[in-house]
């Protein structure tokens, strides 16, 4: 959970495709050097990880590229607890989490099971630093959340390059009216080329990837092409298509006289049926 939490601060996404980075390894290299007793009958831990600055020295060279990047003297500890922190409070607009780090804090809760009824976890290196805590009800919240996450869905957009970030396969776009979107590539190959389109116009061929609240996260990008789509119905990310639908909240008369609305979702949009035919010409090129 602390990996996820660094990576989604820094990278943009909790479990990108391909091993960790060495920075990566380095920044989640956390130790527990003893503990010790308070007063309450709490166990405090003594911790030790390294500064980010120093674990992900080369990242850190770079200019900032997302506002959710950690300050240098903060460490992998420090962001974990602030993850921790928007899940608890509910934040469906959050960019310190996505999906894959829900999960997990979802399945904490079996940390609880036996004699742990909480952890508190600094969110800052000052010497009284707020405190995110960490129990039962993280874990179910965080199950909330993933159940109001939409479904990624498949896209085609368009936008201007405005910045790369090499060593973490990372870029931004802005979308007509100046939006700005964050993008992952899947394949690292294509960094190279996306170098030569910067401050040009590029069309993304991917995944959108979705808040709980329905807001664009980030673009998973599988292809980009050189120039803008030929439609202007490319020029913005579409809305997801449903949101998730957990099997328990779906009753056994529903799933068979509308087992298709429960499974697929319902059409969202108001398109005509020009609209749509112009969208799927173009798709199939």
């Amino acid at each position: 959970m602390v990996t996820s939490s660094v990576r989604m601060a820094i990278e943009g996404s909790s479990s990108p495709v391909g091993a960790p980075p060495i920075w990566l390894r380095r920044a989640a290299d956390v130790r527990v050097l003893g503990w010790a007793e308070s007063s309450d009958g709490s166990t405090i831990l003594s911790i030790e990880a390294p500064t980010l600055g120093e674990a992900a020295e080369e990242i850190y060279r770079q200019p900032a590229l997302w506002d959710t990047k950690p300050a240098p003297e903060e460490t992998a500890l420090n962001v974990f607890a602030r993850a921790a922190r928007e899940v608890r409070i509910g934040n469906a607009d959050s960019s310190l989490y996505d999906l894959g780090l829900l999960k997990r804090f979802g399945h904490s809760s079996k940390l609880f099971d036996q004699e742990i009824e909480y952890v508190d976890l600094p969110e800052s290196r000052a010497s009284q630093p707020s405190l995110a805590r960490l129990d039962r009800e993280i874990a179910t919240r965080a199950q909330q959340l993933t159940e109001q996450t939409p479904a990624s869905r498949q896209i085609r957009v368009f936008g201007r390059l405005d910045m790369i970030r090499h060593s973490t396969r990372s870029f931004e776009i802005f979308l007509e009216g100046g939006k700005p979107v964050r993008g992952v590539l899947e394949n690292a190959d294509q960094i190279e080329y996306l170098k030569s389109l910067l401050g040009r116009s590029i069309t993304i061929v991917g995944k959108a990837v979705y808040r709980p609240s329905g807001s664009v996260l980030r673009i998973d990008a599988e292809g980009v092409e050189e120039g803008e789509a030929a439609s202007k119905l490319f020029a913005q990310i579409p809305p997801p298509i449903s949101r998730r639908v957990p099997a328990t909240r779906i009753r056994p008369a529903d799933q068979q006289k509308n087992w298709m609305d429960a499974f697929f979702g319902s059409w969202p949009g108001d398109e005509s049926d020009q609209d749509l035919l112009e969208m799927l010409s173009e798709i199939r090129g």
